[in-house]
């Protein structure tokens, strides 16, 4: 018999924790200004040396027994952002201690959640206001289009009609990066030919960013186009050991509308690592319509 179909958004659906997905952790970190939510705590959540410090609370509890719990709410409900509060690990427990968490109802920790939290959309609000004034510079700025992709396919089965329709492709992502200012090309080129994914602290330490919240805003700048994302997993589930989270391409993700949850750059990374600084960067996407060179015209 097929496997039956649970709906999370059913109120009468049982009570069941669900994993808070990748993309509202992301947010959460990202409006949390890596600093615990509880007002004048000082507690960093990543800190430069390492380690991870951060917890996720819900407000309103995710399980039957639990502080707080709402029986009006679905599942989903219960793992949605705006029911959700990062904070250190001594505040998560004084709020659903059953000591303690009498004393911090719903209203109470979503005026803390506002308090906190309001402060860093503000700043990211002024970040894109700030890119406004880049909206001459970059409307300037046009990608160089290709147009037989001979680089590409000069050696495939893709008969000209389809090579056409990927010409269009390659054509529409080249000018969605020309929407995204020069820096934040340069540290999405950077996250590219490191096969796609870079730690935070790393891509801090190059010198064209400087720091890791420049790095974040840069990220937030490619983020709202679809094209990286901030990754906040803690240290010890990563398969590379990079402190502070990491950054990673979107080109793979489902249903995203530039790449179409294509391996687009995995599928240019044959050409050579010099390609990506002339996509990414220079916007000269010309270059795939030169076919390599043979052994004999290298000679």
């Amino acid at each position: 018999m097929p496997k039956e179909v649970v709906d999370h958004d059913d109120v009468d659906t049982p009570v069941a924790r669900l994993e808070i997905k990748d993309s509202v952790q992301r947010r959460l970190f990202m409006l949390s200004g890596n600093e615990c939510a509880w007002p004048d705590c000082t507690q960093v959540l990543a800190p430069k040396e390492g380690g991870w410090f951060g917890q996720i609370a819900h407000i309103r509890a995710a399980e039957k027994g639990g502080p707080r719990f709402d029986a009006t709410m679905t599942n989903n409900q219960r793992r949605d952002f705006s029911n959700l509060l990062l904070l250190c690990a001594k505040h998560h427990r004084l709020i659903d201690d059953n000591e303690t968490a009498h004393r911090h109802p719903c209203e109470a920790l979503e005026e803390i959640k506002r308090g906190h939290e309001s402060r860093f959309e503000r700043a990211l609000d002024e970040l894109g206001r700030a890119e406004e004034q880049y909206v001459d510079r970059t409307a300037a700025v046009t990608a160089v289009h290709c147009s037989t992709l001979d680089a590409v396919y000069s050696d495939s089965f893709l008969d000209a009609e389809d090579v056409q329709t990927e010409v269009v492709r390659f054509n529409r992502i080249a000018d969605h990066l020309a929407q995204v200012t020069t820096p934040a090309r340069q540290l999405l080129c950077l996250v590219v030919e490191s096969e796609s994914r870079m730690g935070l602290a790393e891509a801090a330490r190059r010198d064209r960013f400087g720091s890791e919240q420049k790095v974040l805003d840069l990220v937030a700048e490619l983020h709202r186009l679809n094209l990286a994302c901030f990754d906040p997993t803690p240290p010890d589930e990563l398969d590379y050991g990079q402190p502070f989270g990491r950054i990673e391409s979107m080109d793979t993700f489902p249903s995203n509308p530039v790449f179409e949850g294509l391996p687009f750059w995995d599928d240019l990374r044959r050409l050579g690592p010099g390609i990506f600084k002339k996509l990414i960067v220079d916007l000269d996407f010309s270059v795939l319509d030169k076919p390599p060179a043979t052994d004999e015209e290298g000679r």
